[in-house]
């Protein structure tokens, strides 16, 4: 196997690491301005301590993008999960906007109070988790390194009708997955294994 350039490994990452769960993540700044952002490096890290990870790569050397830069201001966040309705609208939210734009605003979608934390949900997001910073990991520098946002559930949104026998209802969500480039999946056809005693 030869050894890959660096300009080939995010694509061949990104390609074969799928689909990925994508975080829509709401923040807010300390003067009161909302931020809304989509990041595909994202999963759950552990069920005690419930915490998710968030992979905020950085895009220029000299500062960090507008979500890394308010949860390490004011440790709070909310990760919005992205329903297929929404997926157009997280998309929209995805550019390298000026800090003082409301993303909000420009997707077109509605605000929620949250319970725990200041920064506000997608009103129409099925799944909103309000999160309090854990710890930020600092991996590399320059462009392409990695911020790694552990960040503890305070509380879980649910839409009426996910809980079902007590999980929730995947088909019911329609969670959007990220793959590579500029395409995105839903759940597909879905199979059973029974785990080994």
């Amino acid at each position: 196997m030869q050894q890959l350039e660096r300009t080939n490994l995010y694509q061949l990452l990104v390609g074969c690491v799928l689909p990925r769960p994508i975080a829509w993540v709401s923040t807010q700044d300390l003067k009161g301005v909302c931020n809304l952002a989509p990041f595909s490096f994202f999963n759950v890290m552990s069920v005690n301590p419930p915490l998710l990870g968030i992979s905020i790569l950085k895009q220029a050397p000299e500062r960090d993008k507008d979500t890394l830069a308010n949860i390490r201001l004011t440790g709070e966040l909310v990760v919005n999960i992205v329903s297929q309705p929404l997926a157009a609208a997280m998309n929209a939210s995805c550019g390298a906007y000026p800090a003082d734009i409301d993303e909000f605003e420009l997707a077109g979608v509605a605000k929620m109070d949250s319970v725990t934390v200041k920064p506000p949900g997608v009103a129409e997001a099925p799944v909103r988790l309000e999160c309090a910073l854990h710890q930020c990991l600092t991996f590399g520098h320059g462009s392409g390194a990695g911020n790694l946002v552990l960040a503890e559930v305070k509380y879980i949104h649910v839409a009426d009708g996910l809980w079902r026998d007590g999980a929730i209802d995947e088909q019911a969500l329609q969670a959007v997955g990220k793959l590579g480039g500029n395409r995105y999946s839903l759940a597909g056809e879905a199979f059973t294994l029974e785990r080994p005693a």
